[in-house]
């Protein structure tokens, strides 16, 4: 409590608002372009993994490029939504906070020039090495993923772990302002529950959907921030 008191005054409530809804923008770029990459529909006549990615042969080099701009720009954004959650936990927990914002590196370090960027790299290289040689081009690929972008998942992938454990940690534990219920606006449920779509089948816009996964579940855990922020002051300020 002697550590929320002497933080008080650095939660400035205009300033957390405006942060969480650049974030909202960004996590929409972000999942317009996961859309835009993701619209097809998979060979169900290939089995194991290539037939997942097969749709990508379908793709035009416009709608990856288009989707690596996207993410490039939406990434970065969405981790300003990020910094507005961290203010909001600070006050109560700089542990936490700390935790926290190691997800915030991962987005801005990791995130739109390293996963999102590698990623639709290896499928342009998918694309090319199919036409150029299609006995070796699933092998080839593969190998350029595991080079390639391999390690900024890795990295990607830890630092998110860490930061929603602090996340959700953070809220049921009492060390934000927000109702400890509120845990449910996490990344793990928002993707969860968007991957719901997939009980409709093989469709372009489920696939599209699905593919988005993760990044609606960013988007879920921002908005859900912002709906609750008034009932956070609330919190806040009454105690």
């Amino acid at each position: 409590m002697k550590d929320r008191i002497e933080l008080r005054e650095d939660i400035d409530w205009g300033r957390v608002s405006l942060l969480l809804k650049i974030g909202i923008a960004g996590a929409l770029i972000n999942l317009a372009g996961d859309i835009l990459v993701g619209w097809g529909v998979r060979n169900t006549a290939i089995a194991g993994f290539e037939g997942q990615i097969h749709h990508y042969l379908d793709v035009s080099d416009f709608r990856l490029f288009l989707s690596v701009i996207l993410g490039m720009i939406g990434v970065p954004m969405s981790g300003v939504g990020h910094i507005g959650i961290y203010k909001l936990i600070k006050p109560y927990s700089l542990k936490y906070a700390r935790l926290y914002g190691v997800g915030i590196f991962a987005a801005f370090t990791f995130g739109g020039s390293g996963v999102h960027a590698s990623s639709l790299a290896t499928a342009f290289f998918y694309k090319y090495m199919t036409a150029a040689s299609p006995e070796s081009a699933l092998a080839a690929s593969i190998k350029f993923a595991s080079y390639f972008s391999l390690p900024f998942y890795i990295a990607l992938i830890a630092c998110v772990i860490i930061s929603t454990c602090a996340h959700i940690g953070a809220i049921v534990k009492g060390f934000s302002p927000f109702p400890r219920w509120c845990w449910v606006f996490s990344i793990p449920v928002g993707a969860a529950l968007i991957s719901l779509v997939n009980i409709f089948g093989n469709h372009a816009i489920v696939n599209a959907i699905n593919m988005g996964a993760a990044t609606f579940g960013n988007l879920w855990k921002i908005s859900g921030a912002l709906l609750m922020l008034s009932k956070a002051k609330e919190r806040y300020t009454a105690t």
